[in-house]
């Protein structure tokens, strides 16, 4: 019993330090399955692909599965866009080229991503003036110009970025899930709202005004507030009347913010949309009944906007933390349970959630591709989702937009699957330009800046013996901060926890002898 005790100990701290890592994935295959490998991405994140056959309950399907804690110290996941703004829509692979370049100073090297969000497409939803389109028996223009923002809430690295479609925006197609993340690694998929409200510091005979949502189209019925990140205008129509205000510091609009500002602008019907430019505010009403609700405030007036971010009853705590957001749609797994679908739709699909014990997952599935993978059905997806280990799982973009990108031996970013697009000669693969990406990246602290001491330090001094021998190379922290493309670090790893674990059983079998 004793020497049972002091194995389990011993493999206890070797799985606390990260030698014996366990995965969600099970072992069992797939009805069909022709091909399973897995690679190491870097310490503690893989990447398994399965290939299913013809003949497979499922059919013929390509996809990959990345998996990490992202409670691990080492690694950050954030949800980024490629530009300046969120409207501006670029392939996953320029977005993580970007973040990298973009984070440099603060050590992020990605290691992998996915598309994220879906968005308002100029085809149905943000539909432009004069150009006749019409979805869902909706014929009304909403924009002057297309406006891409994203269809959920999200969040980018602690600043909220959009709030969920809203039922101004016809055609309205039900509440939007999102899926956040703390910076201690926590995760949650729900439903969060966000409230904002609006006074008039210096008139107070203009009442508290509740608005309709962060960064969405500017739709009739609706008063809407539009931040500097979401686009260089708001693309509103003539019928609209604006209020800019300007703020003296750099705002960020979180959980419990409260932003001031004063107004340096009024805009009424027929004159010109006003530019967005930084730390700038530019709240936009719609509608008989929603004008008069803002036209007694005046230029010179102080603002003040509120913005509480709320879940359910017994969520609501972790999304008050949360720093990422990223919005999608159709969970496939709440709590454990699969979801009832029985939508047939064979479909590309870009999945995220978490498993039991905590960790974080991304399917990729190719489709759309005779002879290669056609493309999961909706309705299988949630058997399949739990059957990989997912406890919670929702839907991201899907279809062309589905795009994994993985960090080569070189470190330089490669996508992996094949989107559904084709490139000019007809062959498949060519990658979609999307909203925004979740990216999954280590911490290479050996990059991070550090501050020049302000005065010049006394020299040491030292007894020890002078020596020629060099001095000794310290290379641990270069080698744990590259992506890995196979397993041997992990081989090793187990290599030398079995042969600890070994060398306790000997010894203790000597001394009972």
């Amino acid at each position: 019993m004793k020497k049972l005790l002091i194995l389990l100990i011993c493999i206890g701290m070797l799985a606390s330090c990260g030698i014996i890592n366990a995965f969600a994935i099970p072992d069992k295959t797939f009805h069909g399955e022709i091909a399973r490998t897995t690679e190491t991405l870097y310490e503690g994140v893989t990447c398994t692909h399965i290939s299913l056959g013809a003949d497979s309950k499922y059919k013929q399907q390509e996809f990959w599965v990345i998996e990490f804690d992202p409670r691990d110290t080492k690694l950050d996941l954030q949800v980024a866009c490629g530009g300046q703004y969120t409207s501006k829509l670029m392939t996953v692979k320029n977005t993580v080229e970007n973040f990298k370049e973009a984070n440099k100073d603060k050590g992020l090297v990605p290691i992998t991503a996915i598309n994220g969000d879906l968005w308002m497409v100029a085809y149905a939803h943000a539909r432009i003036e004069g150009k006749g389109t019409e979805y869902n028996g909706c014929k009304d223009a909403v924009v002057k110009h297309e406006l891409t923002i994203p269809r959920g809430l999200d969040m980018y690295n602690g600043e909220i970025i959009s709030s969920p479609h809203t039922a101004a925006e016809t055609p309205y197609e039900g509440a939007f899930d999102a899926f956040g993340i703390t910076p201690d690694g926590r995760t949650i998929l729900g439903t969060p709202t966000l409230t904002i409200k609006m006074n008039d510091l210096t008139n107070t005979s203009v009442n508290e005004v509740k608005l309709t949502g962060l960064n969405r189209l500017p739709a009739d019925k609706a008063i809407m507030l539009y931040s500097d990140k979401m686009a260089a205008d708001n693309a509103a129509l003539d019928d609209a009347y604006e209020i800019v205000i300007d703020c003296d510091y750099d705002y960020v609009i979180k959980q419990g913010a409260v932003i001031k500002g004063k107004v340096t602008a009024i805009c009424k019907e027929g004159d010109e949309n006003p530019k967005m430019q930084e730390n700038r505010l530019i709240l936009t009403a719609r509608g008989a009944r929603y004008i008069p609700k803002v036209e007694g405030i005046k230029i010179g007036d102080e603002l003040e906007f509120s913005f509480e971010l709320k879940g359910s009853k017994k969520d609501n705590a972790i999304w008050q933390e949360v720093t990422n957001i990223v919005g999608g749609h159709m969970i496939l797994v709440r709590d454990g349970k699969p979801q009832t679908l029985t939508d047939s739709n064979k479909y590309p699909a870009a999945i995220i959630g978490n498993t039991e014990d905590g960790r974080v997952m991304f399917l990729v599935n190719d489709g759309r591709q005779s002879g290669y993978s056609i493309g999961l059905m909706i309705a299988d997806m949630p058997e399949i989702c739990k059957a990989l280990g997912f406890q919670n799982c929702f839907l991201l973009d899907g279809g062309g937009s589905t795009t994994l990108v993985n960090a080569n031996e070189l470190g330089n970013y490669e996508v992996v699957n094949r989107p559904s697009d084709k490139f000019e000669d007809g062959t498949y693969g060519r990658a979609r330009t999307v909203v925004n990406s979740v990216i999954l990246s280590y911490i290479d602290e050996t990059l991070i800046p550090t501050e020049a001491p302000t005065t010049t330090p006394e020299p040491e001094v030292t007894t020890a013996p002078a020596t020629d021998e060099p001095a000794a190379t310290n290379s641990s922290s270069e080698q744990t901060s590259k992506p890995k493309s196979g397993c041997g670090s992990t081989v090793a790893g187990l290599s030398v926890a079995f042969m600890i674990v070994a060398a306790g059983v000997i010894g203790y079998r000597r001394k009972d002898k």
